[in-house]
């Protein structure tokens, strides 16, 4: 975990971002900036750096860290045991047991219109019953027949295919139910009966939640959890856990799943190819979003060159600038992430709703912008030509824009009933807006606090009142960001001047309020100032934060305004093939460990690297909850974090052939997540670099 900053410290200089040195120079700016949301200021003076985050997936890899302070790793990835030997075959009075054999020609069509992962589904099904639904919907009735009689073919009619009125498709193995239940009863207990031995030493004795680790890679958390809750044909409530992950990494963390025998949780490791589950246990309790005390980061930047020319060269720059890190740590703002990636930033929605003006919040979710989900701009268009045909707009809208399809089935049902519509977009997006608008205002006030008081601990400076702690987390006001928020300290005190001359408290110990009807604002007059006139500009006052809808009423929480990372180190790699993995995963590391029996380095040494002109900077660092890795990036490097929504990159990316390709360079790496390619081709396109 961080550890605690000396109360005596150096003072750290404050300056405003050096525009010269930012990558919004580089290529032009594509929606929202960091100084729209408030987030302007550097600590100290060392020079920035270039480089390019997330160029593989692999080059961001996140480790959660438990409430005991153990940072999670895959230790013992469980297969079922190898079958038994085959036992005479009992037939059936009425009937023997059939066996048919999978059309790999026509599977490869079905995979073409579904995907891969649907297909796992299939084989799945076929395999060991159950059902399987897809989320995609067919409006074409010939491309849904074509489906249809692909399945068939593909699996000789053993599988039987429905569609359902939103034309998505259930897929069900076709046999009578008693065939059915025998089925799965002989699969249950072969299950048992061949387990894993660590697992069943491991598990514990049977108890309501079996918990569990997911390592994912290139996989969104929830989409994680989705997929697994699918295959189990439960609903994705079932599965729960600590804190979203980002999608494009490799990241290990803890879940739980209800009233699930761990056997039927082993079985999934064959049939999912980015997803592993291990080290299971039964427990009482389930997990719950904010039951984690932070994670541990290793992150790759390639590429590392100076900003600026100088006379230090790069490696001195870097060690500089990261030493500057673990000593002086970094402004612990709101990342980007909180923002939103589309033109209209999250909290312009909020504050529409904030301000109860639910049309204009409507219609700015579904308007025409030069940044969003290439596939739902045919719908914003036909919406905007006609308003009232609201069934044309729909039929358009791809189903995964969620608030989107929420807005336009609201407006359906009654026609502009717009307070309706919204609500009827998912709990935790609609509650994203309005955090997200707190969000910008304690960015924007903290801000004006550094770049006029620098670090100084003023008179009037609110710290927390650990002697009156009380929890204030709400389970059901989750939203996705790198690292989930779980607010716990309630109530705050202001610091006297007596205690400033003392030196009992640094800047470090200082916290700002995001706005709320539950929390104390500095008594210092310019900072109290300061959160009057940001929101007087929306027609808002942070004394009034009680809203009419009780979703948008505010309680507000505490946020300290500097935060010192924890363990920090760091590695310089010399290397020349731009896709060179400078880091072994966990499954990488597991797997190295049961070949040699030796425990490898998660950082590749240089001597395992061939060496050539390029430099790589991998960073390791441990963070508490609702810290951004990408702000402490920003503090190091020096530079616009920008570029995209959940990580900033230097060089944009496009797709060629099915592969990811580096604008620059021409080089690939297999794609693996077409969402990921969809937005950094209409970046790349707006940015005009096609």
């Amino acid at each position: 975990m961080a550890t605690s900053p000396p109360h005596k410290r150096a003072r750290v200089e404050t300056r405003e971002a050096d525009q010269s040195t930012q990558w919004a120079a580089e290529k032009p700016a594509i929606g929202t900036m960091e100084p729209d949301v408030g987030i302007t200021q550097y600590l100290g003076r060392h020079p920035g750096f270039s480089g390019v985050l997330k160029q593989r997936y692999t080059d961001f890899c996140v480790n959660e860290i438990t409430r005991s302070g153990e940072v999670l790793h895959v230790k013992h990835i469980p297969m079922q045991a190898p079958p038994r030997p085959p036992q005479p075959k009992k037939e059936h009075p009425n009937k023997g047991e059939e066996e048919f054999e999978i059309d790999e020609v026509t599977e490869r069509q079905v995979a073409a219109m579904l995907g891969d992962e649907c297909v796992l589904g299939l084989r799945e099904v076929a395999k060991s019953g159950g059902s399987y639904e897809t989320t995609k919907p067919f409006d074409d009735k010939d491309e849904r027949a074509k489906l249809h009689q692909l399945i068939r073919k593909a699996y000789n009619s053993k599988i039987e295919s429905k569609t359902t009125p939103e034309y998505t498709f259930q897929f069900a193995k076709f046999t009578a139910n008693s065939g059915r239940n025998r089925g799965r009863d002989r699969g249950r207990n072969a299950a048992l009966e061949n387990l894993d031995p660590v697992v069943v030493d491991n598990m514990g004795s049977r108890e309501a939640f079996t918990h569990f680790t997911i390592f994912k890679e290139n996989k969104e958390s929830m989409d994680a959890c989705h997929i697994i809750a699918k295959f189990l044909r439960l609903k994705p409530k079932f599965v729960t856990i600590a804190g979203t992950k980002d999608r494009r990494g490799v990241t290990v963390q803890r879940a739980s799943i209800a009233h699930t025998p761990v056997e039927r949780l082993v079985s999934l490791n064959k049939a999912f190819r980015d997803i592993k589950l291990s080290d299971f246990r039964y427990e009482k309790e389930q997990i719950k979003l904010g039951d984690l005390c932070g994670n541990e980061f290793i992150i790759t930047i390639r590429d590392v060159q100076l900003s600026t020319a100088g006379a230090q060269d790069v490696e001195t720059v870097v060690n500089e600038a990261l030493t500057s890190l673990k000593d002086t740590g970094f402004i612990n703002y709101f990342g980007m992430q909180r923002f939103g990636t589309h033109s209209v930033p999250t909290h312009e929605i909020g504050i529409k709703l904030l301000q109860k003006r639910y049309q204009e919040a409507a219609q700015l979710l579904l308007s025409v912008q030069p940044l969003v989900v290439p596939e739902s701009v045919a719908a914003r268009e036909q919406y905007a030509s006609d308003p009232d045909d609201i069934g044309s707009a729909l039929k358009l809208m791809p189903r995964y824009c969620t608030a989107e399809v929420s807005i336009l089935r609201g407006l359906e049902k009654s026609p502009h009933d717009w307070l309706g519509a919204i609500m009827q977009i998912p709990r935790n997006l609609r509650v994203m807006y309005v955090h997200a608008y707190q969000s910008f205002v304690w960015n924007t006030v903290v801000s004006e606090r550094i770049a006029k008081f620098g670090l100084s601990v003023l008179e009037g400076d609110l710290v927390l009142d650990d002697a009156h702690k009380v929890s204030t987390y709400d389970a059901e006001d989750d939203f996705e960001e790198d690292v989930m928020d779980k607010p716990e300290s309630a109530i705050a005190r202001p610091i006297t001047a007596e205690e400033i001359n003392e030196g009992k408290f640094t800047i470090f110990d200082v916290v700002m309020p995001s706005p709320g009807f539950d929390v104390e604002y500095p008594v210092h007059p310019d900072l109290r100032a300061s959160y009057e006139r940001t929101m007087a500009k929306e027609g808002l006052s942070p004394y009034k934060m009680r809203h009419n809808v009780k979703e948008f009423s505010l309680s507000g929480s505490y946020r300290h305004v500097l935060v010192m990372p924890g363990n920090v180190e760091w590695w310089c790699r010399r290397y020349s093939d731009p896709l060179q993995q400078m880091v072994r995963t966990d499954l990488d590391t597991l797997r190295a460990r049961e070949e040699t029996g030796v425990e490898p380095s998660r950082v590749l040494c240089q001597e395992e690297i061939p060496a050539g002109d390029r430099l790589a900077v991998v960073l390791k660092l441990r963070m508490g909850p609702s810290q951004y890795a990408t702000m402490a990036l920003r503090e190091v490097m020096k530079m616009e974090t920008s570029r995209r929504g959940d990580m900033f990159d230097v060089k944009l990316f496009g797709t060629r052939d099915g592969q990811l390709v580096d604008v620059a360079t021409a080089t690939t790496e297999p794609a693996t997540d077409s969402e990921f390619f969809q937005e950094s081709e209409v970046k790349r396109k707006a940015a005009g670099a096609v």
